[in-house]
């Protein structure tokens, strides 16, 4: 939204506020770069990620001049998904009278023991992701570089 002083403000993260310098005195004419002004965005949004305790989250850039806007997009979205990998325990219940119970009981335990295998192979999955992930940013800092 607009602020009266003619500043964007957008609220995210459970309240945390950015402001995105916009002059109330700009030309009509002049074109709103809207790509830029995600990128500052989402970098915050990241940062703020990192201070809140995700320390071990890898450094990604959002922007560049080499690289496409989409490239920098994806590598957003998977810096803010690369962690997020769980499955819930999803047991329906069985209306046989009786034995019901006793089904339900069995398919709970088959059930955790499934996710407890799912888990151990969803964190080596994380590693790989963030290692991935790492290593993309790695890569396309170098090629910005190479660029200047």
């Amino acid at each position: 939204m607009v602020h009266p002083n003619g500043r964007i403000k957008c609220e995210a993260n459970g309240g945390v506020r950015y402001d995105y310098g916009m002059d109330k005195q700009s030309e009509p004419d002049e074109k709103i770069d809207i790509e830029a002004i995600m990128q500052q965005i989402r970098q915050q949004i990241l940062e703020t990620k990192q201070a809140a305790g995700h320390e071990t989250a890898p450094s990604i850039p959002v922007q560049g001049k080499r690289l496409p806007a989409e490239f920098y997009e994806h590598l957003y979205y998977a810096g803010m998904t690369y962690d997020q990998i769980g499955v819930k325990m999803n047991v329906t219940a069985v209306p046989i009278p009786i034995i019901g119970k006793v089904i339900e009981a069995v398919r709970t335990k088959i059930h955790e023991l499934v996710l407890f295998y799912l888990n151990q192979t969803a964190a080596q999955q994380i590693k790989v992701n963030h290692h991935l992930l790492q290593a993309l940013s790695i890569l396309s800092e170098q090629l910005e570089e190479e660029a200047e």
